[in-house]
Order: C-alpha cells, then structure tokens, then sequence
C-alpha cells in the first residue's frame, strides 16, 4: 500500500527537530495514528489533513519544546473536532512551514475536523480533554458534548486546572458559522472562550493558541 504521504509527513516533522530521539517518538507517534485511525488513508484522500497535522504537531513544538515536556500535562481542546464533522468551502491555516488555504468543495463528511489534537496528545502520554457538540463516541481520551454557544458552558471544569488550553476549531466550523451567522454573536462566544481560558489555566500554563482571543481582540 501507497504510504508516500504518511511518509511525507513524518519527514516533513523532523524538520521541527535535531535530537534523533525527538525524531524517532514523533516518526512513531504519526505512526500510531495510523494504526489507530488510518492517517494515511485519510491523508490520500483529503491532503490536508496532513497540513492540519503538521500546524498541530508545530504549536506544541512551539508551546512545550520536546515531546516529553507533554507527558502527563492536562491539556485542554476547545471544540476539538469530532467525527461527525462538515466539510466547510475551505480552510485557512497558518502551519509553522507556511500560511495556506486549505478545504475542498462540498457539505459532506471531512477528516479534517477530527479530533486529531487530542489525539496526539493521547499518544504521547499526555492526559488531553476534549470538548464538542459532535460525535466522540469511542475516542480514548477524555471528551465531553459541549454547546460552547452557551455562556458559562465550561463553568463545569475546575478553575487552574489545565497545563495547556487552545481553541482553534470553532470559528472556522461550518455548524458553528451557521449557528450564529452574525459578527456580533461570534464575539460574545469568544469573548466567554477567552474568559474561561483565563479561568481554567494553572499559574504557569500556557495557552497554545486562541482563535477566541484573535477573534475577541
């Protein structure tokens, strides 16, 4: 079997690395996923999956430094993606290798919005949460069903009690654009997302990234 772009993408990763050792976990970690959820088919199928994985694998890179740094970290997934997920006209990334535009035509099922971040995490010992209003039925990591358009939807997560937060899902959703089509609406919801990030994040933590932040200004 063709694996040419499982093959691309873990060459393309070990760019972010010197130490052989880093290279060899990550190599094994995109291997993982897989075995687990079959990476490489979906890559084959829809390219961008493997962009949205390298922009993942870049912002822990660039939050935590070596991948053992996440061992143990409760990390926090803000609309993580789910497998029930649309596929919106398209996608804007901005990887640590580049900005680009990514998504294909159609209003059918898309690997993209998996819940892939908390799935590497998951693989490197990690202990992420997810939360999303989409299906995660048999995921291994902890999840729960969220309508994060409600105001105080996470009050039910401990205060301080995250290594790590990021929200980068939400406002490029195709369901939650539809939910709330107006600016002003988008706004409210990221200004609660950024309240409860402040809320939810250890002294100390670090917030990987917040569209609700680039959103709420």
């Amino acid at each position: 079997m063709n694996n040419n772009g499982l093959d691309h993408l873990i060459a393309k990763l070990t760019l972010l690395w010197d130490d052989p050792q880093e290279r060899e976990g990550w190599a094994k970690t995109i291997q993982t996923l897989d075995l687990r959820y079959g990476l490489g088919r979906k890559i084959r199928r829809e390219p961008g999956v493997a962009e949205i994985i390298t922009q993942m694998v870049g912002r822990l890179a660039g939050a935590f430094g070596s991948a053992s740094n996440l061992r143990g970290r409760r990390i926090l997934d803000i609309a993580c993606g789910s497998n029930t997920s649309k596929s919106p006209a398209s996608i804007f990334i901005n990887p640590t290798f580049g900005k680009m535009r990514l998504g294909r035509l159609g209003k059918g099922y898309t690997a993209q919005f998996e819940p892939w971040f908390c799935r590497i995490l998951f693989a490197l010992g990690a202990d992420p949460v997810g939360v999303d209003m989409g299906d995660l039925d048999g995921e291994a990591f902890t999840h729960y069903p969220v309508d994060l358009g409600k105001t105080g939807a996470l009050d039910f997560l401990p205060e301080h009690s995250f290594d790590g937060i990021q929200d980068s899902r939400l406002f490029g959703s195709p369901e939650f654009t539809a939910q709330f089509p107006d600016h002003s609406d988008r706004l409210q919801v990221a200004r609660e997302i950024r309240r409860q990030e402040r809320r939810l994040l250890k002294p100390g933590g670090v917030i990987i990234h917040s569209d609700a932040q680039e959103v709420a200004g």
